[in-house]
């Protein structure tokens, strides 16, 4: 086998870069070279930065080689600032969402700043877009860099970004420089096209620490993230009234990714015996199950894009999809529909293929 693995690469705006990588260079050691080799990426913390597949919305491990994740030449990696969601440190009922009045076009709050804008030319700017306008009705019109939502103190406050194209809230202008407390239902306008949107949340209604009024704007960190529709969790279809497997008897449980204990995966068959015991952190979603992950891929029975877990925060359900895998996805062993998300529960045992069998946890 040669040592060495010829791959494309998204760096930022540096698109189709070709690399070679010697099969023994770990993540982490790859995200060091591309600092060395690219003057213009900021070098103050490799903590930042995370190397993704294409697609997938998971970093690679950035302890494990070439060879551990089974990379191919045919794969594509995306080296880009590391993504992180503030739906990962929220309640189920403090979610957000922008509706479109026009369209009924939902734009889910998944970051903050969550940009609300245009597209430009400006890489950082793009992963920080959380409400891209461009295609809805008078998007157009819309300023490049219009608006931000973020979230602080358990409310989300909206911040004007242009001085000459205005926001309201509930009709009321919000001058700039300054923010707005905004509550579930409120109708935020942009621009003087009149581009509306409601704000949704189930979270309740609570009096802000300094009152309703707009408020001169405090410093406020930026996180980046990468803006993908594809990233954005989405409820999964009915689940099907009776389907091949059998769900297990427990109780729901109320599983919030703030807590201590994660949702994770416990391996309690695999080929690869040294595995067996090991945790997998379920920390994003979709999480893809497959030989993407370190831990399973030495299992040639499990494809690379196996199956994926995903989360309701409405109906607070986890579900599992097989996604087209060649040797199938089984709960309690019993055979799943392809394409067909099924809910999994505490202590549910799930099959990826022949040889491994997983048990969900929280």
């Amino acid at each position: 086998m040669d040592d060495y693995l010829d791959v494309k690469m998204d760096i930022f705006e540096h698109t189709g870069q070709r690399a070679r990588l010697r099969r023994t260079l770990t993540i982490s050691g790859l995200i060091e070279e591309i600092l060395k080799e690219f003057d213009d990426i900021s070098q103050d913390s490799l903590e930042k930065y995370a190397i993704y597949l294409k697609g997938v919305d998971q970093p690679l491990s950035k302890r494990a080689t070439v060879t551990d994740l089974d990379l191919q030449p045919q794969d594509e990696l995306v080296f880009e600032y590391k993504h992180h969601t503030i739906l990962e440190n929220l309640l189920p009922e403090q979610y957000a969402n922008l509706i479109e009045e026009k369209s009924g076009k939902t734009f889910t709050i998944q970051w903050q700043p969550a940009v609300i804008g245009r597209p430009t030319a400006e890489a950082e700017h793009n992963m920080m877009l959380a409400v891209d306008v461009q295609y809805i009705p008078d998007g157009m019109t819309i300023s490049r860099r219009h608006a931000q939502i973020t979230y602080a103190d358990d409310h989300y406050y909206i911040e004007p970004l242009t001085e000459n194209n205005p926001i309201f809230v509930n009709s009321k202008e919000i001058p700039f420089e300054t923010r707005k407390e905004i509550n579930n239902q409120d109708r935020l306008t942009f621009g003087k096209h009149d581009v509306s949107m409601t704000f949704t949340t189930q979270q309740s209604t609570k009096p802000a620490p300094h009152g309703t009024k707009s408020q001169p704007i405090p410093p406020v960190s930026s996180q980046h993230f990468q803006s993908k529709s594809e990233s954005t969790p989405q409820p999964p279809p009915p689940v099907p009234s009776q389907p091949p497997a059998t769900p297990i008897n427990v109780s729901n449980v109320d599983v919030i990714l703030s807590e201590a204990i994660a949702p994770h995966l416990i391996v309690e068959h695999a080929t690869d015996e040294k595995r067996i015991g090991e945790h997998i952190d379920i920390v994003t979603y979709p999480f893809v199950l497959g030989r993407i992950l370190p831990v399973l891929a030495s299992e040639n029975g499990v494809s690379r894009r196996h199956a994926e877990i995903n989360f309701d925060p409405q109906t607070k359900t986890y579900t599992i999809t097989d996604l087209q895998s060649t040797n199938g996805v089984t709960i309690e062993g019993n055979a799943i529909l392809p394409s067909t998300p099924y809910e999994i529960k505490v202590d549910s045992h799930i099959g990826l293929g022949p040889e491994v069998l997983l048990k969900f946890g929280v």
